[in-house]
């Protein structure tokens, strides 16, 4: 692999995964010792996050004679994967989505009740989620085009970029959105939802990326995040659905 001047990189450091930045800026971090060698990085055209010293691509800045390569055991090695996800993180990305489609649809819930109580009385719980979930394909484009973020994801460290380090724009969040809702949730159609979930969790797993990440040019950036915060995020979709029930 051949550096490039204009490829964006992405790298992970305090278990944080980072940038874009350029080559140049990439290539100080590890001049100043900000990064080493067992630094993961990664950029578009790789498969998976690696560690800066297996690509050779910063022989000047990683190779030096004062600079002792750490060897880990397989112990070591499983405890730092949980640390700095190199596959993803299927289910706080779930937890993350789930969220912020329950809040838009307590919102939506809202409004329509106020104008037009009957309508919720009358629809089953699957309808309104489904119907939910195709309404807020259109608000989360708008909210990930002006904020470049979600409640859900900012609550769990979670952060969307493009691969090439500029702006979301409106197609692009709009065809994520669409593809989410589509191979990921398949539209919230009961055994089909289930049934994209467990083909998605299995391909981020595999391969530390998502099909629609990898098509459209985004990537999905990670932290580390509380139990507390996910315990919330997680109870808000639960609550919700346990006051439809009662209501109804």
């Amino acid at each position: 692999m051949e550096p490039n001047e204009s490829t964006i990189w992405f790298y992970i450091r305090d278990h944080q995964q980072q940038g874009p930045i350029g080559l140049f800026e990439l290539n100080k971090l590890f001049e100043h010792r900000v990064l080493t060698g067992e630094t993961y990085i990664w950029m578009k055209d790789m498969d998976c996050w690696q560690t800066a010293k297996t690509l050779d691509l910063f022989p000047d800045s990683i190779t030096t004679p004062n600079e002792e390569v750490p060897r880990n055991s397989t112990s070591e090695w499983e405890e730092r994967k949980k640390e700095i996800y190199p596959t993803g993180r299927p289910i706080i990305r779930y937890l993350a989505r789930l969220f912020d489609l329950s809040l838009f649809s307590l919102i939506l819930i809202t409004l329509v009740s106020i104008f037009k109580s009957q309508f919720i009385m009358e629809s089953s719980a699957i309808f309104i989620f489904m119907l939910s979930l195709i309404l807020y394909i259109l608000v989360e484009s708008a909210i990930l085009t002006i904020f470049g973020n979600t409640l859900g994801k900012s609550l769990l460290n979670t952060h969307l970029k493009t691969v090439d380090g500029e702006r979301i724009h409106f197609l692009t969040a709009l065809k994520r959105s669409i593809f989410v809702s589509a191979a990921g949730m398949g539209f919230g159609i009961p055994i089909i939802n289930f049934i994209c979930f467990c083909f998605s969790y299995f391909n981020l797993k595999k391969n530390g990326n998502t099909t629609w990440d990898k098509q459209i040019g985004t990537v999905v950036l990670y932290g580390e995040v509380g139990l507390g915060r996910i315990l919330f995020v997680s109870l808000f979709p639960v609550s919700l659905l346990i006051a439809g029930f009662i209501i109804h």
